[in-house]
């Protein structure tokens, strides 16, 4: 017969291993949940990712002369990217600018509506690191006041 103390050295080790390979397999599945997690967040801050990007972006301007005049913009910007082929992607982008502004044209005025929208199209090759494109720019004539573009829509 066994002296007891042996018995239980195997029990603690035994139980010793099943707790390391328990923890190991529960880390291991975490590391990948991680990895899924920062591979979307990589793609959410890579503005050329395989993903549809939609962009408020706000701009305050205040204490415009002559009138002390304040202009307050929101530009929506989306985000397009297209593959062409295994090394060439079309990244588009749409913005479209909606225009709060007082005192701008004369004392106590007040415009709001559309700007100019800007539409951009570049052609991209895939790299791993510095990503460059060529393409055009258009400029559409969207603008719904006369102060907020080239042209206007009346």
């Amino acid at each position: 017969m066994q002296p007891p103390t042996l018995i239980i050295h195997i029990k603690i080790w035994f139980s010793a291993v099943l707790f390391l390979v328990t923890f190991n397999l529960a880390v291991h599945k975490e590391s990948n949940s991680d990895l899924i997690e920062r591979q979307l967040a990589d793609k959410l801050t890579n503005p050329v990712a395989n993903l549809i990007s939609i962009h408020l972006h706000r701009i305050l301007n205040y204490g415009i002369d002559p009138f002390n005049g304040s202009k307050y913009t929101i530009n929506f910007q989306l985000g397009i990217l297209f593959k062409l082929t295994g090394n060439l992607n079309l990244i588009t982008c749409y913005v479209s600018p909606v225009v709060n502004q007082r005192d701008l044209a004369g004392k106590n005025t007040h415009q709001f509506g559309l700007s100019d929208a800007t539409v951009t199209a570049f052609f991209a090759p895939k790299s791993k690191g510095l990503i460059y494109g060529f393409g055009p720019a258009f400029l559409m004539s969207t603008a719904t006041d006369i102060f907020f573009g080239s042209e206007s829509l009346e």
